[in-house]
Formats: structure tokens, sequence, C-alpha cells
């Protein structure tokens, strides 16, 4: 327990500014000197040019696949239309063979030949001469023959029709499981595109962190085989304050309903601490140094408004502890902070609501995460991982829910 702020600031050998434009990345650094830093961005270079390689290895199975929709498409149109040419011609073979039988029965009663063998043998026999029996029974063959031929050629024609149509219609069915099998395809290779191109955007952002890290740790002379919690110079402490004067506790750290959205079961990162009007000053709780600063774009709204973090080593252990909806921003990027120092001042209200998204009324949002947000790590999940309870007696020792306090020591 603490029985008095400690006052008074510790001159720092280097205060040097660290950005890191985007918080809410996948990426977590596994390393402990700048040359392993180094490795991880080539790793993750290498990650962006395997990815940029395997959208166009997808895009290009896309375009095969819907050359061949397009060709089967294609053929099954020409397929139609021979069908129905075929179905066509077969009526036409159908008539055809019907007036030639027609006309082969004119022939032959032309020449007395009726149905029955009496009466074909009575033409034959009723010649006058050998002459007249030889044309008689020529003319009767003739015409059998004529008969059997054409009428043989047009069933031919008319099986071959048939067969075609079945073949075709069998093409037809085959081409639409390849067509329907393709379409397929495609669908799931535009869902493995949208996962490149999700995981470039990410990839793209990762690399981009760590080349801000690389180039700040770079920036303040830290050396491939340095540590990288040695390169950065910040003043220790025993202990975390409270970081106002005065106040209530209006909401606590872990699940709750969303005060705005309604949404239930979300996931509250910090303490809200109420009491206070806006622009009432709000102190670091330790000694430290401020590692990020987080403001909308003008013109823009943002969860949080007006966000600082500040880094913290106490006792050995590292924190980054975060203030946010604050109305005022008092210092800058890299600057040494103690317990006395005024980071910003209360917002949340009426005042910050240009800017403000997510916020019911005047109040700060106290966060405190183990490690450097930003330094030892990068990502927002592993933010939210390495998150404790800042109300918690060992950390600021902020009373519980809709209590007050009126000190920032206890």
């Amino acid at each position: 327990m603490r029985n008095k702020i400690l006052k008074g600031s510790l001159a720092l050998g280097l205060a040097v500014a660290m950005i890191i434009p985007c918080f809410t990345t996948a990426y977590s650094s596994n390393a402990k000197t700048l040359g392993e830093l180094k490795a991880e961005l080539a790793a993750y270079k290498k990650k962006v040019n395997d990815n940029a390689a395997s959208q166009n290895k997808t895009k290009s199975e896309i375009n095969a696949a819907k050359n061949t929709i397009s060709k089967a498409e294609s053929e099954i149109e020409v397929n139609q239309q021979r069908i129905e040419a075929a179905k066509k011609q077969i009526e036409e073979l159908n008539v055809e063979i019907a007036e030639t039988q027609e006309e082969i029965k004119n022939l032959v009663r032309s020449y007395e030949i009726m149905s029955g063998d009496n009466n074909y043998l009575e033409y034959i026999f009723g010649a006058s001469s050998i002459s007249d029996f030889i044309i008689r029974y020529s003319i009767s063959e003739q015409l059998a023959d004529y008969n059997d031929n054409l009428i043989t050629s047009y069933e031919d024609k008319i099986d071959e029709n048939e067969r075609l149509k079945k073949e075709l219609a069998d093409r037809e069915i085959a081409l639409n499981n390849q067509i329907a099998e393709k379409e397929k395809a495609i669908a799931s290779l535009n869902n493995q595109l949208s996962e490149y191109v999700e995981d470039a955007q990410d990839l793209k952002q990762q690399v981009k962190d760590i080349e801000n890290m690389v180039k700040n740790y770079v920036d303040r002379g830290c050396k491939d085989n340095d540590l990288l919690t040695s390169c950065v110079n910040l003043m220790s402490d025993t202990g975390f304050v409270r970081p106002l004067k005065k106040g209530v506790r209006t909401s606590n750290f872990g699940y709750r309903t969303h005060p705005v959205t309604g949404e239930k079961n979300k996931f509250h990162t910090g303490i809200d601490i109420g009491g206070n009007a806006e622009g009432t000053n709000v102190y670091s709780i330790a000694n430290g140094k401020v590692g990020m600063i987080s403001q909308p774009a003008p013109g823009k709204k943002a969860c949080g408004g007006k966000i600082v973090y500040v880094y913290h080593n106490i006792n050995g252990q590292l924190y980054t502890s975060t203030y946010m909806h604050l109305l005022s921003i008092n210092v800058k990027v890299g600057q040494a902070v103690t317990n006395e120092t005024v980071i910003g001042t209360v917002g949340g209200g009426s005042r910050t609501q240009s800017w403000e998204s997510c916020s019911t009324g005047p109040h700060l949002h106290l966060s405190l995460a183990k490690g450097w947000y930003g330094s030892t790590y990068v990502s927002y999940s592993t933010w939210v991982a390495n998150l404790v309870d800042p109300g918690l007696k060992q950390y600021t020792n902020i009373p519980g829910y809709g209590k007050y306090f009126y000190s920032r020591t206890w």
C-alpha cells in the first residue's frame, strides 16, 4: 500500500518519439533483440510475397474455370441447335417415307401388282411373250428393290438422327455437370481469394508496424544484439496511484452489456471512473514514458476518442496504462512522466461528441496491461490478452462499483 504520492521527476537520458499508426493488427512479436525483430520483418515480407503469388495463382484458376464454363455453354448452344435440326430432319424423313410408300403403291397398281403372291404371279405369268414376261418380272423386282432400299435408307437416317439426338442430349448433361462443378470451384476459389486479400491487408499492415518498430529502435541507437527493453529508457517505479483526485467507479472490468449499443457479453477492457466534470485533470498512475497517442482523424469519430498509452516499469514488471475518452492531451509521445504529470483531461461528454462515438457521459476509462503495447508487442489481441483489472488492490485500488474515492492514495 502506498501512503503518499511520489513527487518530483527523474531526468531521462533521452526522450524518443515512438509512433505506431495501427493498433488492431494480429501481429505479436516474440523478438527479444533488434536483430530478431529484423528477422521477423524479413519473414513477414516473404509472407506478403507468397500471398501475392497465391492470389495470382487463384485468379488464374478462376479465369481458367470461367473459360471452361464459357466453352461448355457455347457447345451446349450449338448442340441444342443440332438437336432441333435432327428433330426437323426426322419429321421430314417420316413424311418422305409415307409419300414414297404411297408412290410405290400407285406404281404397283398401274402394273396391276396387288398384295399377295397370287396376284404377283398372275401379273408376271400374264405376259403375252417371253420378252413381255422378262420385262414384267424385271419391273416387279426393281420396284420391290427400290421400295426396300428407299425405306431402309430413310429408316437408317432416322436411326442415325435418333442416335445423334441421344448423343447430343447425353453430351449436354455432361456439359451441364461440368458447368456446375466449375461454378462450385469458382465459388470456392473466390472465397479463397477473399481470404488471401484479407490476409494481404493484414500482412502489409504488420510489415508496416514492424518497419516502424525497427526504425524507432534504430533511431534511438539500438543495435542488433541489444535487448529491445533496454532500448527504451524510462524511470522505474514501485507501485501505482489513482489517475484522479476523486471519482466513482461506474463500470467494471470484464464482460458487460454495452451501454451504447446494447450488445450483451461485450468485453470491457478497463474500468470507468465518473464523478468528474469534463476538463478535470487526469494523472499518470506511475512514473514512465508516453508510448503511444491515438486520436480520431479530422472529421471522424472513434470509440475511446483521444487516447494516451504510458509505459511503466514497476519493480521489473513492464506495464502499459491506457487513458481513454480524453477531452485534451497534455503530453507527447516519448515524453517522460511521473505520477504527478497531467497527461490530459476528462472527456466523454458533450464537449467530445464531435470525435467520440461510444461514451454516455463525462468519465475516464482506465486500462492496464502487462508489457508495452506498441513496443514489446503491437497486436490488439495480445494487448487484450495481457489486460488486468486496474482497480484491484495491488494496482490502483479503486473502490467497487458505485463507491466514491477522494484521494489518489489509500
